[in-house]
């Protein structure tokens, strides 16, 4: 298929596309982990945040390209999971800012420009930028295309040359980054990306899209957000505006600030997001006809939804009355991405209001973390990521929300726990943070997991299968069951020996021998005080702290 501008419908093919091919291939790009533990993730991440592009696109019935394009930049920030989704979702939004806004189809000079636009915003939603990863595929596309979209080829070829200008980039990786070299893997961001652009050439190759199944149900199956959701246990004497009130707004211009300003008197939860062209409208109310008589003065609106949250409260029970009522008078919301029951309710004891659940493999989007805020009334919110891979999502809710948001950069479980230990209400929200990030700070964390591959990590020869054991994200031993490998691991931390250790015990652990573990440890660390919890997580067999 020869190509000389790319239209609205062919676009949407190509990217089609482009996403099966990622979805053919994400678990291999969930297996490019650089340390051989069940948390691979980046390629489902990347298929979840280029699906929810590729649904909004779908949605969009423009002529014009552009339109699509904004549409998929929308849809990536809100499907974005994970730091390779939230790059995902930089890289459509930097397309697009670097397109005149009356384009009606691209060419290769605007695909040049678009992939230019792209590595630049990707690179600045990095705070510290690291060579070897997905950056770098992007920067080099882009840079490819820049200095070859005056040849003299068709805009196939075109895309093509730059498919294999990627992947050529992509297997220099490995000697950008060492820990990619002493792994065996390329970077998983940049391979995914790689079966991206795969997809886009196949399809220029046979004008073939193949439709790959479960789309609809495989994008929001991941987390869910507790404890309830709009009137899920409220008595209906506490619901102040009865009726949430939610819709699609589309128009030209938008001024989402001045939308806000106009919906805030008529009611509380407001939550408005998108851009220009499209925006997603969530409010409580007493009166959604005043709500959508001034939207409708602004634009067309598409996927009404009003639901009678007494009627709704009537029908749930009110386990939770005790806990939403804290919710609405709390000054300072607390909002912690959590697996495992046992954690939930540890969390839950200690102050925090919603649970994001995910984790590991498990990643929230940047939508589910901004609906999570709208449950809150209070003006300042905390999150806690609990994941080093969920932080940089996390940071990025501040773009969508009126609330102020406060993300305490909590690498694992552990240090979540420690974090909420240390808030207080009645101090100020810079005292709890400064509080809370100091003492996550300043524990020691471990888990214990199984090895998804064998891998040969300086003296440790681990073979797929092992029990592994991690201090503080580094893999330091490795046995035949997880009691022998947690107390291996904890023989090589000093502290140990006379702290504070808190194990939390997972969901393939029976009780008994989580007892038995403990009775063991207490006999080999007589000096310590060591307590342990029921976590129900799932992946590792112990989350423990020491402090």
């Amino acid at each position: 298929m020869q190509l000389e501008v790319i239209d609205t419908r062919s676009l949407l093919q190509l990217v089609t596309s482009g996403v099966n091919s990622l979805r053919s291939h994400k678990e291999e790009v969930d297996a490019l982990n650089v340390f051989p533990v069940p948390d691979g993730d980046t390629g489902t991440n990347m298929f979840l945040t280029f699906q929810s592009a590729l649904r909004e696109m779908s949605k969009n019935q423009s002529l014009l390209t552009i339109d699509l394009l904004e549409s998929a930049a929308y849809g990536a920030l809100m499907g974005a999971r994970g730091n390779s989704g939230v790059i995902v979702s930089q890289f459509f939004r930097g397309f697009v800012k670097a397109l005149p806004k009356d384009i009606i189809g691209l060419t290769k000079a605007e695909i040049a420009k678009g992939l230019i636009g792209a590595s630049n915003l990707c690179y600045q939603a990095v705070r510290k930028p690291v060579e070897g990863t997905i950056l770098t595929v992007i920067k080099e596309i882009a840079r490819f295309a820049s200095q070859n979209a005056d040849k003299s080829i068709s805009l196939t070829e075109f895309l093509k040359e730059i498919y294999r200008h990627g992947k050529e980039i992509l297997e220099k990786t490995p000697d950008m980054l060492p820990v990619l070299k002493q792994a065996g893997v390329v970077d998983a961001g940049g391979q995914g990306l790689v079966y991206f652009f795969k997809g886009i050439v196949q399809y220029l190759d046979d004008g073939s899209v193949e439709i790959a199944d479960g789309y609809a149900n495989e994008s929001n199956k991941i987390v869910s957000l507790t404890p309830y959701v709009d009137g899920d246990s409220l008595p209906e004497e506490e619901i102040t505006f009865q009726y949430c009130t939610e819709f699609i707004l589309k128009g030209k211009q938008l001024d989402l600030e001045d939308l806000k300003d106009s919906l805030n008197p008529h009611g509380d939860c407001l939550l408005v997001v998108g851009d220009e062209n499209t925006a997603k409208i969530h409010i409580h109310t007493n009166n959604p006809g005043i709500i959508l008589d001034l939207a409708v003065r602004i634009g067309d609106m598409s996927e009404i939804q009003i639901n009678n949250m007494v009627e709704q409260s009537k029908q749930r029970l009110a386990k939770q009355l005790v806990s939403n009522n804290n919710l609405a008078n709390s000054k300072i919301g607390i909002v912690s991405v959590v697996a495992g029951d046992g954690i939930d309710r540890i969390f839950r004891s200690l102050g925090a209001q919603i649970i994001v659940n995910g984790g590991q493999t498990m990643n929230p989007s940047i939508e589910e973390l901004t609906k999570a805020l709208s449950q809150l009334a209070a003006p300042e919110v905390i999150i806690l990521p609990n994941n080093g891979n969920i932080i940089m999502t996390a940071n990025h809710v501040q773009d969508l929300v009126s609330k102020k948001v406060h993300v305490v950069p909590t690498h694992s479980i552990p240090e979540g726990l420690a974090a909420m230990m240390s808030f207080n209400e009645e101090a100020s929200i810079d005292e709890n943070i400064t509080r809370m990030t100091q003492r996550c700070n300043s524990i020691i964390t471990g888990e214990i997991t199984y090895a998804v591959r064998g891998v040969q990590l300086g003296d440790l020869d681990i073979k797929q299968g092992s029990i592994i054991g991690l201090i503080d994200g580094e893999i330091v031993t490795y046995g035949d069951n997880p009691e022998n490998v947690i107390e291996s691991s904890l023989q090589k931390i000093p502290n140990a020996r006379s702290g504070l250790i808190s194990i939390y015990y997972g969901i393939d652990i029976i009780p008994a021998s989580a007892q038995e573990l403990l009775n063991r440890l207490e006999a080999a660390f007589p000096e310590a005080e060591i307590e342990l919890y029921y976590g129900g997580q799932p992946l590792y067999y112990y989350l423990f702290s020491i402090e």
